[in-house]
């Protein structure tokens, strides 16, 4: 199989491209830049140009509406693992393009699409390069560094639009702030879903603009609860590391300065490939605190740190028991009273952290590697 990897700046090209050579199949990058999503007539051009060396697909991380519209008009699959959340290309009306192979961590969010309509869409988790975690990490696996470490951003800088918008009706405002204020009490329920009502997102979207413009299908209602599930995602790391902050040692890898209330070591922004897996290695407690738009599926946090062979505490995800094993391979907080609780006790008994840790990277292998999804990704098409 030839395949056309369209490259735009994730950091996950290396370890794929990594894997799907060990498989023995051909791969090369492409990375040409695009300056529309929708429409590009250089990037089409050059594009079709590179097709006549001849691939049996185009593939890409993330959705590109632009591209399913290449590979339809070239008779190609084109296929799509997408690991952003939101991520609104999706409402896109290439979406329905025959051509697409769209593949969603999130199964509730999969599940939504495909009840919509949308055959191109399915499931399948994020992956990690065992191998190469493996390689790097096992040096630094269990030895002194970090007792409780969060990498992740906390959202404190321009890109919260919630805070930014002072001009909500007064009863509105009310409205929101208390899904806001709820929902950090409640896993694996989405408040934004069950109450922000299609009425209530139309009275909403007459003082915020919500429209992604022409190519693409209404997303108004999404972005609307999106943006309050961003606030919530706001809020609850800035509590969460702030609680542990006040009882215990945590160290902050983040590309923005906490807010001065917060009691953190910061370490600034950990490099992907080279850092990030020894902070998760030689972390006592590896702390995830999934975005609030993912619905129910995995983060690639948690399948990052558990390949480098690290423990994870994290909130409770729907599909977290659908492959792990609670108290074997992975531990979940259900309240940030849960947290303290489950933080203090495993800093303390490390036989059993340990145990834990290897348990769960031992699942990874075996669930979340390339090698193992890689074969699902492609399956039918070459």
């Amino acid at each position: 199989m030839k395949i056309l990897y369209y490259y735009w700046g994730e950091n996950s090209k290396e370890d794929c491209m990594e894997c799907i050579r060990a498989l023995g199949w051909n791969v090369t990058v492409w990375s040409e830049k695009m300056n529309n999503y929708t429409t590009d007539d250089r990037f089409i051009s050059r594009t079709a140009e590179k097709l006549k060396e001849g691939y049996d697909c185009i593939f890409s991380f993330d959705y590109f509406p632009l591209l399913s519209a290449i590979a339809q008009e070239h008779s190609l699959p084109y296929i799509s693992w997408v690991y952003d959340s939101p991520h609104l290309t999706l409402y896109s009306h290439t979406l329905s393009n025959p051509c697409n192979h769209v593949y969603i961590f999130d199964y509730a969010l999969a599940d939504r699409y495909r009840s919509e309509g949308f055959n191109t869409v399915d499931y399948m988790p994020l992956p990690c390069n065992i191998n190469r975690l493996e390689k790097i990490c096992k040096p630094h696996l269990n030895t002194p560094g970090h007792d409780i470490t969060f990498v992740g951003s906390l959202y404190n800088d321009e890109n919260n639009l919630y805070d930014q918008i002072t001009y909500l009706p007064e009863y509105m405002r009310g409205f929101l702030d208390a899904i806001i204020a709820s929902q950090p009490n409640l896993y694996g329920l989405d408040l934004p879903s069950q109450l922000m009502t299609d009425d209530i997102c139309s009275e909403m979207a007459k003082y915020v603009q919500a429209d992604l413009g022409e190519g693409f299908r209404s997303a108004r209602n999404e972005i609307l609860r999106n943006m309050i599930r961003k606030k919530v995602t706001v809020n609850e790391r800035h509590d969460l590391i702030k609680a542990l902050g006040d009882r215990f040692n945590v160290d902050l890898y983040a590309p923005v300065a906490p807010p001065r209330d917060i009691k953190v070591i910061f370490k600034g922004y950990a490099d992907y490939r080279a850092q990030m897996p020894i902070v998760f290695a030689s972390s006592k407690i590896n702390l995830n605190i999934t975005l609030r738009s993912i619905l129910s599926g995995i983060p690639l946090r948690v399948v990052d740190i558990l390949g480098a062979g690290g423990f994870v505490l994290t909130n409770y995800q729907a599909e977290l028991s659908e492959y792990f094993e609670y108290g074997k391979d992975i531990i979940w907080f259900d309240s940030p009273e849960d947290m303290i609780d489950k933080a203090d006790y495993y800093l303390s008994h490390e036989d059993e952290r340990i145990a834990i840790a290897a348990n769960g990277h031992e699942t990874a292998k075996r669930e979340f590697a390339y090698e193992t999804l890689l074969p699902r990704l492609f399956a039918g098409i070459g």
